[in-house]
């Protein structure tokens, strides 16, 4: 009977002893043979430093270089001829219009008849003057009656050169009623009609010195202190070309309203160029040595500028960096990047921070 029981007491512990190794076997799993594949193939390249042209961005208008403005410099006459419209090119001294010069003719022969009045009444004082001097020196005449000769003779040869002063102020009245261009120059503006009558001071034509125009744009404030007269400056009219120009003036105080300040720009002649147009450009304030690289590199997120670094074990992080800005197919990087990091250049934008990549190109090798 013992011998059964210790039997039985065996069997049983062989079998709890199996149990727990099947148990043991059954709670160990086997270690994973299956390697991490890449996310994504990459190129990558380090950061270059380059000569880098730093520029002013800005707006602003085309405006006339010298813009004059032709008034009639007599009034109450009628305008018979106009000969220029708005575009036409003059020369200096050209006759641009013409008024009525009936009247101011005809005064012009009144004044001429004054004149030749007052020349013969001081021959006839003047006469009488040199006649009673005689007499006087003889006692047929009184000293107080050649006084009065002679003033006679003074006061006709004041009345011939105020007849000569009012014929010479006809005659420049008449030469009024040619309008002329004061100088070289495209007409901008036109305002006289013929046959209209004008008002002294009214305005006729307006017209641009030379036909030459100029930029003027609009600076921030904070760049102001970089802009310097003779500064190259390139402009973009509205069909892409580009118009080179310098800057010839800075305006020595900023707009109260926006705080920018003004400059002038010389631009040579343009054909596709108007008065009032709104175009933007950009001022070269000098060459720094910068760190750049390829703009195919930066990703764009939530208004902040990332670069994916490439690490010893192909992982990438994702860095915040600082542009300063993009030049042809390249950014200029202000912060965040040094000079022996590996970025990627392509395909940054499909990776998160750690992805694991495969190079496929190194561009510096």
């Amino acid at each position: 009977m013992k011998k059964q029981f210790y039997l039985r007491i065996n069997l049983f512990k062989e079998i709890s002893l199996f149990a727990m190794l099947l148990l043991i076997c059954g709670c160990t799993k086997p270690k994973s043979t299956t390697a991490e594949n890449p996310v994504l193939t990459v190129s990558v390249s380090t950061p270059k430093l380059q000569d880098v042209s730093n520029v002013v961005h800005a707006n602003g208008s085309i405006k006339a270089w010298r813009e004059t403005i032709i008034s009639a410099e007599v009034g109450g006459l009628d305008i018979s001829e106009v000969n220029v419209d708005v575009g036409d090119r003059v020369k200096k001294g050209q006759i641009l219009a013409k008024l009525n010069a009936a009247e101011l003719n005809a005064d012009l022969l009144n004044q001429q008849a004054n004149l030749s009045e007052a020349k013969a009444n001081l021959e006839q004082a003047q006469t009488e003057a040199r006649q009673s001097t005689l007499l006087e020196k003889a006692g047929a005449v009184s000293t107080q009656d050649l006084l009065s000769y002679k003033t006679k003779a003074k006061t006709a040869q004041a009345k011939l050169e105020a007849a000569q002063a009012q014929l010479k102020l006809q005659q420049i009245k008449l030469g009024y009623t040619e309008i002329k261009a004061p100088d070289d120059g495209v007409i901008s503006s036109r305002t006289a009609t013929a046959g209209s009558i004008i008002q002294n001071g009214s305005e006729l034509f307006r017209m641009i010195k030379a036909g030459k125009l100029e930029w003027q744009a609009e600076i921030n404030s904070s760049d102001m202190s970089k802009i310097k007269v003779g500064q190259h400056a390139s402009i973009t009219d509205n069909t892409g070309n580009i118009i080179n120009g310098s800057v010839s003036r800075i305006a020595p105080d900023l707009n109260q309203s926006t705080l920018n300040g003004l400059i002038y720009v010389d631009i040579p002649p343009n054909p596709e160029l108007r008065l009032g147009m709104y175009l933007s450009g950009e001022i070269n304030v000098g060459t720094t040595v910068s760190m750049i690289i390829p703009s195919s590199a930066v990703i764009n997120r939530d208004g902040y500028n990332y670069i994916m670094r490439l690490n010893k074990n192909n992982r990438v992080s994702k860095i915040k960096i600082q542009l300063n800005d993009y030049l042809n197919n390249t950014a200029i990087v202000e912060s965040g990047v040094k000079l022996n990091d590996k970025i990627v250049t392509q395909g940054s934008g499909f990776l998160n921070d750690g992805d694991l990549v495969r190079i496929v190109q190194d561009k510096n090798k």
